[in-house]
């Protein structure tokens, strides 16, 4: 599996170690037939989209939090 994980509040060897668990779990997934090699390509293929409270992060605040009280 190519690196398919960039965070950038990781440093490189914790990125590396994040990765290299993920690989293990799946792999073991894998071992114990729980995951096919055809489901963890369609996994991997999957678009993310953010989840939709993200999107609307901005509706929740509103401009009376940020105005001072003078």
């Amino acid at each position: 599996m190519t690196d398919f994980l960039k965070v950038k509040c990781l440093s490189e060897a914790e990125e590396k170690k994040l990765v290299d668990d993920i690989e293990a779990r799946i792999a073991a997934k894998k071992k114990d037939g729980l995951l096919t090699d055809r489901e963890v390509r369609e996994i991997q293929e999957m678009r993310l989209h953010p989840l939709p409270d993200i999107q609307d992060v901005q509706s929740v605040y509103e401009n009376h939090l940020y105005t001072s009280k003078d």
